[in-house]
């Protein structure tokens, strides 16, 4: 208790803020960037619209902009689930916990509510409510469970569902749930925030508790801090409180570049559009093939590119898997062991990046 006072009792002092504003705390009223977008997504919803999509790497936001979003709406006929239902009868309870039991509730127990009677009761329970279910980590969801959201959407008829997830949940959905995927009416995917957005986001979280700007950042440090994360929010926020602990270690007001220098902090360089066109020219070649097939093995990615240049296949083969180990070890790509070879496939950041470009 005593640590915590005299703790805020340093960021008063120093910076002239009631808090540190750099934990990592959902605060959707702070959500910064894809703001035309959401507008679509809300727009969608009051449209009583069946489905939206938001789509996003770890860290860019999807939590914050779920919670942004139900912020926007009527907290009784809005709901927010974390996780997926392992189950899909799980529906049944999930449902009933939202909705609420009344009147109708003694004659489904009768008829012993399941997931084919379901929609039915929902509707004489909502009547002419519209409600909104909102699914968080949705590529965590089984085939069956996301098809019995499209069967329920189908049959309850003011429920708009909007699931978020890493990017391969398109996919997922694609490849398994075709007629899910044209149900979706809104699409919204998270990136990396642009560098105005990041100094946005910086600056709101500092305000939010009483500061200024983006002080005790200069205008130098916060370039370096937008370089070394390349934009994702988790990752700005993550650094932005390891530079402000480190000055209220050395009790210093002022993080300039002079003062990064002199700590010599290590700031783990995240991905970026940028870094990935500024790539080795093979390098580059080899994750453009992999946007393409999706995952390969050392032995495909040979036989689908030039190798005129390479001594014979066996040099081929060694030089690409140099490559693929030091695309691994940056996190430009994951691998999965199958049988004795491994296959290689982008990561969910650059395959994002990859497709806005």
């Amino acid at each position: 208790m005593n640590l915590d006072m005299n703790l805020n009792e340093k960021y008063v002092k120093l910076f002239e803020w009631n808090e540190n504003p750099f934990t990592f705390k959902i605060m959707p009223s702070l959500f910064v960037g894809c703001m035309k977008e959401i507008e679509n997504m809300l727009e969608g919803i009051r449209g009583n619209e069946k489905f939206s999509i938001l789509l996003g790497p770890t860290g860019s936001g999807k939590t914050t902009l779920l919670k942004f979003i139900t912020d926007k709406f009527d907290g009784k006929n809005i709901f927010y689930l974390s996780k997926p239902p392992k189950n899909p009868e799980d529906w049944i309870n999930i449902l009933k916990n939202f909705i609420g039991s009344g009147m109708f509730e003694k004659v489904f127990s009768r008829k012993n509510l399941n997931l084919y009677n379901l929609g039915e009761w929902a509707n004489r329970r909502i009547k002419k409510r519209r409600i909104v279910l909102l699914l968080d980590e949705g590529h965590e969801a089984t085939t069956e469970t996301l098809e019995w959201i499209r069967t329920l959407t189908d049959q309850i008829d003011n429920l708009s569902i909007v699931i978020a997830g890493l990017p391969k949940l398109e996919d997922m959905l694609s490849e398994n749930l075709e007629t899910l995927t044209r149900r979706v009416s809104t699409r919204v995917e998270l990136t990396n925030l642009t560098k105005s957005e990041t100094r946005e986001l910086i600056k709101k979280r500092i305000e939010w508790v009483g500061g200024k700007d983006i002080h005790p950042f200069t205008h130098e440090t916060f370039e370096i801090i937008y370089e070394k994360t390349g934009g994702f929010p988790r990752e700005v926020i993550k650094v932005c409180n390891n530079l402000v602990q480190k000055a209220i270690e050395r009790n210093i007001s002022t993080v300039d570049p002079n003062f990064l220098e002199e700590i010599q902090t290590e700031i783990p360089k995240r991905v970026s559009l940028g870094s990935v066109n500024n790539l080795p020219s093979r390098q580059k070649l080899i994750l453009e093939l992999l946007n393409r097939c999706k995952e390969i093995t050392p032995s495909e990615v040979i036989s689908k590119i030039e190798i005129d240049s390479y001594k014979d296949k066996e040099n081929a083969l060694r030089s690409v898997n140099n490559i693929l180990k030091r695309l691994l070890k940056d996190g430009l790509i994951t691998r999965n062991k199958t049988g004795k070879t491994f296959r290689y496939k982008l990561s969910d950041k650059v395959k994002t990046m990859m497709v806005n470009a």
